[in-house]
């Protein structure tokens, strides 16, 4: 329990629905004593989160003293990551320290105050991306571009502010599949740091266990955007994704939607690592031998649903660079 009720409100997940013994792994000290982590103040505290970036951040430092090279171009490039969600959830709230996005946002700010429950669904997402953020920073992480809510572009020109994802600012459902497109970029570029995390075991177990986890803050999303428009049927209310790119968007209710927009989304969920992908591990998730499907039901989808698919950081940067005013490195 936190010393203070106060910290316990702020620092309140949104997993809610989190199944417990996901959550007692998560949180069971005896087993990351195991794997060489002391039970510092830092690691419970990032286990408590269940975030990649704050495991990452408090098992590097605990268990190995100090982040090898690898590990720390994994939390640096984790911060970029972080900072930008958290000040573009800061735009939408009104609460960023740059007054044009807040006036930029404004329209669609108005018209998720008439959704019940939405805007606390979104501080609480934007209260997560803060202390992820700074518990980074405390834990190694290093702000090498100096970024600041100064240095992003939410319409995705780079600064020009007139980029295909303008709409983001003035139609709700636009906004949400632009948050969703986010945290699942987040939820593969995680996946995508697991080979350069391969020697440092803890830290890698770490960032495994609770990807699953991390993928929960786009399916709030999703369950959000069926809220807001019953008849979205092409998106699940538990956050999977079955086929590639606008399919696995679940973009269907976005009329004309910008080509920049659909190349973006085609770069997330589909590519050579598409989401319609069955072939894991050389073998087709659909027909392995045992697990077939009675008669006339299609085990395609099930079989796409059960893996994300990772993104290098290549293809990350790629994906977010228009947003960002710097030069991601």
């Amino acid at each position: 329990m936190p010393r203070d009720a106060t910290q316990m409100t702020n620092t309140q997940t949104i997993l809610d629905g989190i199944e417990p013994e996901v959550m007692t792994t998560l949180v069971n000290r005896r087993d990351a004593i195991r794997k060489g982590a002391t039970t510092s103040a830092s690691l419970a505290m990032g286990l408590k989160f269940a975030s990649v970036p704050l495991a990452l951040a408090a098992l590097s430092r605990d268990a190995y003293g100090q982040a090898s090279s690898t590990v720390q171009d994994v939390l640096n490039f984790a911060l970029k990551l972080e900072i930008f969600e958290n000040e573009l959830y800061k735009a939408v709230l009104g609460t960023s320290a740059v007054a044009a996005a807040n006036t930029a946002f404004a329209p669609v700010r108005a018209l998720a105050a008439a959704v019940p429950g939405a805007v606390a669904t979104l501080q609480q997402l934007q209260k997560h991306e803060t202390q992820h953020t700074a518990f980074l920073l405390a834990n190694g992480a290093v702000n090498d571009l100096n970024l600041t809510g100064a240095s992003f572009d939410f319409t995705g020109a780079r600064g020009a502010g007139n980029g295909p994802f303008a709409r983001a600012t003035t139609e709700l459902q636009f906004l949400l599949l632009v948050a969703q497109s986010v945290e699942d970029t987040g939820v593969r570029a995680y996946k995508g740091q697991a080979g350069n995390l391969i020697s440092n075991k803890a830290v890698l177990e770490a960032a495994l266990r609770i990807h699953s986890v991390e993928g929960r803050h786009a399916a709030k999303i999703r369950r959000m955007r069926r809220q807001t428009n019953p008849t979205l049927t092409s998106v699940k209310f538990s956050g999977t994704i079955t086929g590639g790119g606008i399919a696995a968007a679940g973009a269907g209710n976005i009329s004309n939607p910008p080509a920049a927009v659909v190349a973006a989304l085609e770069a997330i969920y589909g590519g050579a690592t598409s989401e319609a992908n069955l072939v894991q591990a050389g073998r087709n998730a659909a027909t392995v031998s045992g697990s077939a499907l009675p008669p006339g039901l299609d085990q395609a989808p099930a079989a796409q649903e059960a893996f994300d698919e990772p993104l290098t950081k290549a293809e990350v940067v790629a994906i977010v660079q228009p947003f960002f005013i710097p030069t991601l490195t």
